[in-house]
């Protein structure tokens, strides 16, 4: 479970970066607040993760490990939304996409 943390801790960062690429000095929060907002939440996911660590009843296992599963997988859904964001080339394919008359932005219902 910690290289998952690692993994979510590393994924924060990479994020974190990949808006400062995307927005520069129009990020909203600013680069500073984002920074801070972004090390507190790597923070509360490890304090979470030693509260269980070295808590003597494991009767929540199921609960951290799908927290912590769940975590890893929404952000690795937005470190690849950031990227597709970022790239010339997915945008010039959604571009294309749309020129033949897709539209995208409808939801099936």
């Amino acid at each position: 479970m910690e290289y998952k943390l690692l993994g979510i801790s590393g994924l924060i960062l990479i994020i974190l970066l990949l808006t400062w690429l995307k927005d520069g000095k129009h990020m909203n929060p600013p680069i500073e607040r984002r920074a801070i907002i972004d090390m507190a939440t790597i923070l509360i996911f490890w304090v979470i993760f030693e509260f269980y660590n070295y808590s003597p009843d494991k009767n929540y296992e199921q609960e951290v490990s799908g927290l912590i599963n769940g975590a890893l997988l929404f952000f690795f859904a937005r470190m690849i939304q950031l990227i597709a964001q970022i790239n010339p080339l997915f945008q010039d394919f959604v571009k294309f996409i749309k020129k033949k008359g897709v539209n995208l932005d409808s939801e099936d219902k």
